[in-house]
């Protein structure tokens, strides 16, 4: 069942032991600019009036006029995995949001469904708009006694929790009342994510078919209303993948059943009244997430090492740790900043209809300028684009940033069909 758990993990952020943790990471989140700490930060903005997000009203920077937001690449490290702090992951934010994040690693001995995870808060200048993606959690349960008793000790010992499976939907209304102290309403299946849901639960069944494993694995995806005592107002989204392992029960006969079930909470808080504008805002943060390609390669590396040493009783963690770092810095050398900032931008070759079909779940459209494709936030009418990576949305019929910006130097992109 441990093949399929890089799955999940990959599913759950839009798409990864329990007490045995290391302290939870302070990382401040940085902008992505492809050079040094300190440079100049990567921006987008996001022009356009009629409450559509980027109007400003959730803290964001529109100081030129009020009808644009300035985002930032926000970059998030892993300051534990490695010997020395690498970007993980980065996600589009205001400009003046503040944010805190990163990757937490928990311990080899510990629920191994929790050993690397991400967590990332966001929030706005006056406090009142709110996003954060927690840790997402692991459970394990089985039907046969003997064999829960021991995943008990384990559990208590700082291994994956119990709980039988249960959906995205049941998870929304249980998070909502004992994590937030909110209400939850409304609750209901995510039908446009789980579209790509599915599809990623037939490649695993798949493999574990083709491995001649009896596992089969479902995921499901539910969005819910939020409401705090206070009256604030919010959103709430979910993933929960549950994996089951059926195989023969040699000492009582029949079959004997284990799950494991990993369970991903996303929300986001708002003033009363502007849950629609909360939702907005969420969708684009989750929208945007793009994972680093060299850090996910040395991780998965390290964990199929892992796995493999595990299997033949040889737990070598030192050594393994050491040769995880040089797989990175050989990965590193081997790839620059430029040509990551460049995977952001070019999607792997694909047919024309899964192409369409991917980007409507996305949401996004493809845009082109002097230096090739890329792709924004879809509902736009035009696209306008610096060359130095920045980029303008809007709606607003007539609108100029050469005019409205006037030293900065934008020129009109193309709407790819």
């Amino acid at each position: 069942m441990k093949s399929t758990w890089a799955m999940a993990a990959g599913a759950a952020m839009l798409l990864a032991g329990c007490s045995g943790s290391k302290e939870n990471p302070t990382i401040t989140g940085q902008p992505v600019n492809g050079g040094a700490p300190g440079s100049a930060p990567v921006s987008t903005a996001f022009a356009g009036g009629g409450g559509a997000v980027g109007s400003g009203a959730a803290g964001g920077d529109a100081s030129a006029g009020g009808d644009y937001v300035i985002m930032n690449r926000v970059r998030f490290l892993d300051q534990q995995g490695f010997d020395q702090p690498v970007e993980a992951f980065s996600m589009l934010f205001p400009k003046d949001w503040r944010t805190e994040g990163g990757i937490l690693w928990g311990s080899v001995g510990g629920c191994r469904g929790e050993f690397t995870r991400s967590q990332v808060k966001a929030t706005s200048p006056d406090g009142k708009f709110q996003f954060e993606a927690p840790l997402m959690r692991s459970f394990q349960w089985t039907d046969d006694p003997m064999m829960r008793q021991s995943l008990q000790a384990g559990a208590q010992a700082g291994g994956c929790q119990l709980n039988q499976p249960f959906n995205a939907q049941q998870f929304i209304d249980g998070y909502a009342r004992q994590d937030l102290r909110a209400e939850a309403s409304n609750v209901r299946l995510d039908e446009n994510r789980m579209q790509l849901a599915r599809v990623l639960d037939q490649q695993a069944n798949s493999i574990s078919r083709q491995s001649g494993s009896q596992s089969s694995q479902e995921t499901t995806m539910a969005t819910g209303d939020l409401r705090w005592p206070d009256g604030s107002e919010g959103i709430m989204v979910a993933t929960v993948t549950n994996m089951i392992l059926r195989s023969p029960n040699y000492m009582g006969g029949g079959a004997t059943t284990m799950s494991s079930t990993a369970a991903s909470p996303f929300f986001m808080r708002c003033p009363a009244g502007r849950r629609a504008e909360c939702s907005q805002w969420m969708n684009l943060f989750m929208t945007s997430h793009r994972v680093n390609p060299i850090w996910r390669d040395a991780k998965d590396r390290f964990l199929t090492q892992l796995g493999q040493v595990e299997h033949a009783g040889r737990m070598e963690r030192i050594r393994l740790m050491g040769e995880q770092s040089r797989a990175y810095a050989r990965a590193q050398s081997e790839a620059s900043d430029q040509r990551m900032r460049d995977w952001e931008n070019r999607q792997a070759s694909q047919d024309a209809s899964h192409k369409r079909f991917v980007q409507s779940i996305r949401e996004v459209e493809t845009w082109r300028d002097a230096s090739g494709p890329i792709e924004l936030s879809s509902g736009y009418a035009n696209a306008w684009s610096r060359g130095d990576g920045s980029y303008l949305l809007t709606n607003k019929p007539g609108f100029d940033p050469n005019s409205a910006f006037r030293e900065q130097r934008w020129t009109q992109m193309q709407r790819e069909q």
